[in-house]
């Protein structure tokens, strides 16, 4: 059989001849090609060769038989790595620990039992309930040629075509065949994507998604520090795929973690490279980030390339995490529905990938999905993260010398509530430091800037910025600090909350006074700073402070914010129960099956 094969192409040892004859071997090698082949039995969680002491059998399938199953001489076997699993014995610490104590793996797959995952899905995710509870909501469609294994962007492979209902995608799902019957405008020889299916409006999916996480994805999440909410980032979002459909080779766009939660009914394979590996990957193909997600190759690309890689195998149910920076791919081996959402795990080695990739979408002219500069700033304020000193360093004088590149001298003045996210109109870039503002609520950053404007506006002094990141103790200011999306360790948002909550209880004078704390916090920003600069002799054109029927609307608009937040947890404390509930009898349930 493979025999002679490995004897023609290979310079086999004695010891690993005898070996490859042996019954042992041949009866493995029948077994393994019943269920697919080396690459696919070994992605799986569970199989023989974690059971081998000796490691011997393994190497055989890596260094011969993978190359005699695929015909070819230059697939290395060894670069073909495992994710890690998260064990039944294990699942409890995903519950009760920080996401730094069991998360060790670049690529981690966590399996829920049959019982969880059909709670999780009840009446929500699933082609069914979806079209039930959202029939007409309408969904952007990716065209694609479902046997694809290139690394060339071609239009022919992947291109936008139509926008679907939600209805008439369960129906493509479902019945293919009929679908083109009766929708001649799409095309049989194509497969059809549901992609950035917003979810921000479905409350109860969001809801039942977060409730049964670990809370670590919730209350450990860098992403907290948001100052605004991202659609796919710390708002899940939901794709839809039929077999064969596929992710084109890409990174996250901001370098993030990514959780994806596969609700089924069918398999997905992904191919992923740790982080460490990606510079590798750029080496052989230098236009990697321009055409990312519209390319999927084979996984034999990157073990004749010598590129370590990991495949994976995501059935019903199961949570992959993928870690920062890390470059992935996948197709369908079924149907299924899936969501997705970033996170961000507070340390060094996942803040430097962000770092990176935001350094490479600034060099590719990327706009920004996230303010990566302020989450930084945010994120340094409030854990002191050492490792971001040098990369907020850079990015300050990196602005100060775009700055100081232009030729005109202009008044600069701090802007009222700037502190919010601003991105160039003009661009779509993150509007870090300097920026000019033009009626209408145009925005332009250094780069767009237009001659006839005088004044240029600053979100912070550069002054007081370069004292924050030389200072040993940094604490909650005015100055500072935003309102936050999330959870976060803001001691002022804290008593901002406290404050709206007591003032829902009490009479309105309460009210009066929690709206006026409000007000003081993101108006204090403008005065301490107004007032270090007069002191610092920067010339001020005019007073932005008064009489600002703008501000009046955006101080309004927090006030509401916050109370609509009060009411909606609220309203969430029932649910929020029941999904506890159902989270403890998990965890005692795994606690039995352990004993047992």
């Amino acid at each position: 059989m493979y025999i002679e094969y490995v004897q023609n192409n290979f310079n086999p040892s004695a010891s690993e001849l005898e070996l490859l004859k042996s019954q042992e071997i041949k009866e493995l090698y029948e077994y393994i090609q019943q269920q697919g082949g080396f690459i696919k039995y070994y992605s799986q969680q569970y199989n023989e060769f974690q059971s081998y002491d000796n490691n011997e059998i393994l190497q055989l399938f890596q260094k011969y038989l993978l190359n005699y199953e695929l015909r070819t001489t230059d697939v290395d076997g060894q670069y073909l790595h495992r994710c890690a699993y998260i064990e039944l014995n294990k699942a409890i610490n995903c519950f009760t620990e920080p996401p730094q104590m069991w998360l060790q793996d670049q690529v981690t797959l966590w399996s829920l039992p049959n019982y969880v995952s059909a709670e999780l899905n009840k009446n929500l995710f699933t082609f069914q309930d979806l079209s039930k509870n959202h029939k007409n909501f309408e969904i952007d469609i990716i065209a694609q040629n479902p046997f694809t294994d290139t690394t060339l962007a071609e239009e022919e492979n992947y291109y936008q075509t139509f926008r679907m209902t939600l209805s008439q995608y369960k129906e493509y799902a479902e019945d293919p065949k009929l679908f083109f019957q009766n929708n001649p405008q799409y095309k049989s020889d194509k497969v059809y994507q549901a992609v950035n299916v917003d979810m921000e409006d479905w409350k109860e999916e969001i809801h039942r998604l977060f409730d049964f996480l670990p809370t670590c994805f919730t209350r450990n999440n860098g992403l907290n520090y948001l100052r605004q909410n991202c659609k796919g980032a710390n708002v899940p979002e939901i794709y839809m795929r039929v077999q064969n459909c596929w992710i084109g080779g890409q990174q996250d766009f901001q370098g993030l973690s990514q959780v994806n939660i596969n609700h089924g009914p069918g398999d997905c394979v992904w191919t992923i490279i740790d982080a460490n590996y990606i510079d590798k990957l750029f080496s052989i193909t230098p236009d990697l980030f321009r055409k990312e997600g519209r390319w999927y190759v084979n996984i034999e690309f990157f073990l004749k390339n010598q590129i370590p890689v990991r495949q994976v195998i995501q059935k019903k149910g199961d949570i992959l995490i993928i870690g920062a920076g890390c470059f992935f791919q996948a197709k369908n081996i079924g149907n299924s529905i899936h969501t997705s959402f970033n996170f961000l795990m507070v340390d060094e080695f996942s803040i430097q990938q962000i770092y990176k990739r935001q350094n490479r979408n600034d060099f590719f002219r990327f706009q920004d999905v996230i303010a990566i500069r302020n989450l930084f700033l945010d994120i340094y304020i409030h854990e002191k993260l050492s490792i971001l000193q040098n990369y907020l360093k850079y990015f300050i004088d990196q602005e100060f010398r775009r700055q100081l590149s232009k030729n005109k001298l202009t008044n600069f003045e701090l802007f009222i509530s700037s502190k919010d996210v601003l991105i160039c109109t003009k661009c779509n870039k993150e509007i870090f430091i300097f920026f000019q503002f033009i009626k209408d609520w145009v925005y332009y950053c250094p780069d767009c800037y237009v001659d006839y404007e005088k004044v240029i506006y600053m979100k912070y002094s550069i002054i007081q910025l370069k004292y924050l990141i030389q200072a040993d103790n940094i604490q909650c200011s005015k100055l500072l600090c935003s309102n936050y999306v999330g959870e976060s360790n803001c001691a002022l948002k804290q008593i901002i909350q406290e404050q709206v909550q007591l003032s829902e209880e009490e009479d309105n004078s309460s009210i009066f006074e929690s709206r006026k704390f409000l007000d003081e916090f993101i108006v204090g920003l403008n005065m301490e700073s107004l007032n270090s600069h007069l002191q610092n002799g920067v010339s001020q054109q005019q007073d932005v402070l008064s009489n600002d029927t703008r501000q009046v609307q955006k101080i309004t608009k927090k006030i509401k914010t916050i109370k609509l937040q009060q009411v909606k947890k609220k309203k969430h404390k029932k649910s929020a129960k029941y999904s506890e509930l159902q989270v403890i009898k998990y965890i005692q349930q795994t606690k039995r099956s352990i004993l047992n």
